[in-house]
Parts: structure tokens; sequence; C-alpha cells
């Protein structure tokens, strides 16, 4: 079994948030998102399962879109801090001026829907 250590093995990248599959089995997926200073995953959603993000390092927030269309509801993240993105529901992913890691947990497979 492979270990992964999300600081440790960080991997950042200029362009867009990195992504390191840590854990994956035919059941569940771990990821460890890394995010620069500002940077954004975008608006998606995941429609068949829950995402779990816990900080591991660094501050940021998850951003959901409510009800009404446009209304958002900001979640702080912050080490130790855990947020849910719930399935079916836009969310933005958004680091903080000293960039974020995060791990992020859900049922594998994993589809991913854009906003747009």
């Amino acid at each position: 079994m492979q270990t992964v250590n999300l600081i440790a093995d960080a991997r950042y990248t200029d362009d867009k948030p990195n992504v390191l599959h840590a854990v994956k089995t035919d059941q569940l997926l771990v990821d460890g998102m890394y995010l620069k200073p500002g940077q954004k995953t975008g608006w998606h959603k995941h429609p068949d399962a829950d995402r779990a993000y816990l900080c591991v390092q660094g501050s940021g927030e998850l951003v959901l879109e409510t009800v009404s269309a446009g209304n958002e509801l900001r979640i702080p993240l912050g080490p130790g801090a855990v947020a849910l993105a719930p399935r079916g529901v836009f969310y933005d992913l958004i680091a903080g001026p000293g960039g974020m890691v995060c791990s992020a947990l859900s049922r594998f497979p994993v589809r991913v829907v854009e906003k747009g």
C-alpha cells in the first residue's frame, strides 16, 4: 500500500490548482489539493457524491451556490477545518493569501460537471 504525506509531497502548479490522487480504491477517492495564493478550482459540482474538504495547511474558503441563483455561502477553511460540498451543489474552492493544502474525500468514481 502506498502512503502519501500531503505536505511533504506538495506539488503546486502556476496555472491552476493541482490534484494528487493520494488513495484510490473502487469505492473511495482521497485527493491532495494544492492551491497557490488566490487560486480557484472554478465553479463545478459532483452530481453523484458529496465531497468533504479537510484543510491541512494554509487557509481559504469553500464557496457554495445557494438555492437562490447568484447567492453564495462562504465557509472559511483553516488548518483542521472540514467543510462539505454536497452532491449536486455548484461550488468553488478558493485559496487565501498564503495558499492552501486540502485533502478531498469522496466516493469513487467522481463525476465533475463544470458550470457555464
